[in-house]
């Protein structure tokens, strides 16, 4: 069984074929390296399954339903997250902001749930034993906590 299928996946950008009708399949628990030259659509094809590109043709199932990903908050809340080669963190934000942004927790009032938000974000740090102040900002923290932000 399949957790991810990409089937015949294209997109183009003008004349240019990023993507031409791609295949890719991954199991649960499987772990995948897309390898390939600087220009061969292996971002392009995770900007698809991410929801950030539209793809032209082809079809996307997860766990064997067919699925329309159209933005990265249809993405996660099929439970697919991305970690990018260039941080997409905002600086000015909090640690806690930055996680919760495009999938916010909400109060039965339509608010933000900042309290459910930390208590979430504290449980995600104890599953990767990792310590973090959520109030901090982003512009504040070193390198290699911004990449630990990042995979939160």
């Amino acid at each position: 069984m399949f957790a991810v299928e990409m089937r015949n996946i294209t997109k183009k950008f003008g004349h240019l074929i990023a993507n031409d009708s791609v295949n890719f399949k991954v199991k649960k628990g499987e772990i995948h390296a897309l390898v390939g030259e600087n220009g061969a659509g292996k971002t392009t094809l995770m900007n698809i399954l991410y929801g950030l590109y539209q793809s032209d043709t082809g079809e996307i199932f997860i766990n064997h339903t067919l699925q329309q990903i159209n933005s990265p908050r249809d993405a996660i809340k099929l439970g697919i997250g991305m970690v990018h080669q260039h941080f997409m963190l905002i600086p000015t934000l909090t640690i806690l902001e930055n996680i919760i942004l495009g999938a916010e927790p909400l109060s039965r009032m339509n608010k933000i749930d900042f309290n459910l938000a930390e208590q979430t974000i504290a449980k995600l740090c104890d599953n990767f034993s990792i310590k973090l102040n959520p109030h901090l900002t982003i512009e504040s923290l070193s390198v290699g906590i911004q990449q630990k932000v990042e995979i939160l």
